[in-house]
């Protein structure tokens, strides 16, 4: 295999992508979120990178593939979390209200009209800044 060796260093731009093809399970999730797999791919096929050999880059694609299957998990798990606590919100619960308490009167709701149209129509008193 021919490969840059700065490629796949430990801060390099593809380690990642390198560690989710052969150890998947020691990337953690922030190291899953924070890689960009569209500038990783094109990185991989246009060849920004130094020359490799085919078989790296398979196995790059590879790495690709599962990290956006990590991704796509956190995203549904994210997303049955959200949609379990919104249902949770919103369950019908046990009201202990008497039957006569179930509506608000109408002056316990509104508050009460105090502004005067004379004081919001009337002209500002200059300031006097000398």
């Amino acid at each position: 295999m021919f490969y840059s060796d700065n490629i796949l260093t430990r801060k390099g731009p593809l380690a990642n992508i390198w560690l989710a093809a052969h150890w998947d399970r020691r990337l953690t999730k922030a190291q899953i979120v924070q890689t960009n797999i569209e500038i990783s791919v094109r990185d991989i096929v246009n060849g920004a990178l130094p020359p490799m050999a085919l078989r790296l880059s398979g196995q790059l694609l590879l790495g690709v593939s599962k990290i956006y299957g990590r991704k796509a998990r956190y995203l549904l798990e994210d997303c049955a979390d959200a949609l379990s606590r919104l249902k949770l919100a919103f369950t019908p619960s046990n009201v202990d209200l008497p039957a006569h308490a179930s509506k608000a009167s109408h002056a316990t709701i509104t508050l009460p009209v105090v502004a005067n149209l004379d004081d919001a129509l009337a002209p500002e008193p200059e300031l006097d800044l000398e």
